[in-house]
């Protein structure tokens, strides 16, 4: 499991010369051979778009001002490791890293004292119950005792010696308010991931949540707040299932905390997703401005992953709901900009769709139509999330190969209600290649085959194959896009033996 990252809050579109934060520094035995990266994204969460690459001078140092409206953090990146920062307008901060040592200290700046607690709280660590597997599997009185309670008294320590040290009493509270929400995101994940016993899992979920106020503890919440928002809305799918079970409620009765029926959220969530539905619960819930706030980083991300059909639907429902707020703008750029990447791909040669694949039987039939190439068969769907991400990584590939003899092909699991959707996610995004789509029910057979030699049968999406210039399965679960060089040496071996 991955740590949360502590990260940079709301970022207006244009920032006074005031609202801007200088960090400076050096890089101890700097070689040139590893770059350093800060990431600021919009709310919350990780995203590559939100990254950008700090310029280094030959002796390994630099300064560089990075947008900064209010007391908030950032993540650097050097090596690998990341480091939290806390940052406000006007401020500074000067950082020593060292290459080979990989340690990172703090050298001066109006913010030093906030940082050094950071770093010495170790915000950026994983937590001691991720790294034990065997926490996982005891029951939940014994969670509770060794992992609830140790836990508890840690963050109760840090606390303490925030509290006692001579950092400034608004930032105390910004830092104890996401030190509070990175312990609940990380417990959150714990018992989601890690604990094996859905009930048990459940159990403690919905235990950790009942007594917490989804009011934000601190005026102007940070990331770890929104990550908490989206976890707790995550909690009310729990506990309402729960419930719904419990009381054997029928299909056409309101679900609790959402206040609409099962019957009509299984149609919201085929149609549009469960960023919609999650919509309906932040609005039900959370205070106005968090759920703006929140849901602005939902379109954006679906913008982002080209998924049109989703982002469409929620952006109609936030610029209906919020229409003059400070991201409908925003909003209506994205729209603009996935609508025209759309229409640029409608005629687009490259992109070819088989629009009736029913009586495709087998990969090896569409494999064919390629023959004297190496094709590299990415099987997706558009409803997953790590499918999307990786897409992001195919125009590198297709630039390392830029010639004719690699072939892409794609293989969906959709359903048939959304034929549509999956033909615009390909076109939205570019997707140059041959399609075919199988449904949960057709795609069996397909797997079966393409794993018949592979001693894991696991279906997991995605899954990436690579067929020789005859058209024979020469690697079954490739490496993924997103693993550049690996990936990219598997093909080179394929076509060297095609040769």
């Amino acid at each position: 499991m991955k740590p949360y990252l502590i990260l940079l809050a709301i970022l207006p579109a244009t920032f006074p010369a005031t609202a801007q934060f200088t960090l400076s520094g050096n890089i101890r035995h700097y070689t040139g051979g590893h770059p350093l990266t800060v990431n600021l994204p919009a709310v919350y969460g990780y995203h590559h778009e939100n990254s950008k690459t700090i310029p280094l001078e030959s002796a390994g140092t630099f300064r560089i001002t990075l947008p900064a409206d209010s007391l908030q953090t950032a993540t650097l990146f050097f090596r690998k490791k990341q480091i939290t920062l806390l940052m406000q307008p006007g401020g500074s901060l000067a950082i020593e890293l060292d290459e080979n040592a990989r340690t990172v200290r703090f050298t001066g700046g109006t913010l030093v004292r906030e940082n050094q607690w950071i770093q010495e709280t170790k915000m950026d660590d994983a937590p001691f119950f991720w790294e034990n597997d065997s926490l996982a599997a005891l029951p939940a009185t014994e969670i509770r005792k060794s992992v609830l309670a140790p836990y508890a008294e840690e963050r109760n320590r840090h606390i303490q010696s925030l509290r006692s040290s001579r950092i400034p009493y608004p930032h105390q509270q910004y830092l104890i308010s996401e030190l509070g929400y990175l312990h609940i995101n990380y417990l959150n994940d714990f018992f989601r991931t890690g604990i094996a016993d859905r009930a048990t899992a459940r159990e403690m979920e919905i235990s950790l949540f009942d007594d917490v106020r989804i009011q934000p503890a601190y005026a102007h919440p940070g990331p770890q707040y929104f990550a908490f928002a989206d976890n707790y809305i995550r909690y009310l799918e729990t506990k309402a299932f729960v419930q719904i079970q419990k009381e054997n409620r029928p299909p056409s009765a309101p679900i609790p905390y959402f206040g609409i029926s099962l019957d009509s959220a299984n149609v919201i969530v085929n149609q549009y997703g469960k960023a919609y539905w999650r919509w309906i619960g932040s609005l039900g819930n959370f205070p106005p401005e968090i759920a703006m706030a929140y849901n602005w980083q939902q379109i954006r991300n679906l913008y982002n992953d080209g998924d049109i059909a989703q982002a469409e639907g929620l952006s109609a429902a936030f610029l209906q709901r919020f229409p003059d707020s400070r991201f409908s703008a925003s909003v209506r750029s994205m729209q603009t900009t996935l609508r025209e990447k759309l229409a640029a791909n409608a005629g687009n040669p490259r992109i070819v769709v088989l629009e009736d694949s029913t009586d495709t039987q087998t990969v090896q039939a569409v494999v064919q139509r390629l023959k004297g190439k190496v094709v590299f068969l990415d099987v997706w769907g558009t409803w997953c999330g790590p499918c999307k991400e990786e897409i992001k990584h195919l125009p590198a590939l297709r630039a390392a190969f830029p010639g004719e003899e690699v072939a892409f092909l794609f293989l969906a699991m959709d359903d048939d209600s959304r034929h549509a959707i999956w033909k615009d996610f390909i076109r939205a995004n570019a997707m140059e290649g041959l399609h075919f789509r199988k449904t949960r029910q057709t795609i069996p057979p397909l797997w079966n085959e393409l794993l018949a030699q592979h001693p894991d049968k696991s279906q997991s999406y995605p899954q990436y194959f690579l067929f020789d210039k005859s058209g024979k399965l020469a690697i079954a679960k490739a490496r993924h896009p997103s693993e550049g060089e690996a990936l990219y040496q598997q093909i080179r071996e394929v076509l060297n033996k095609s040769d």
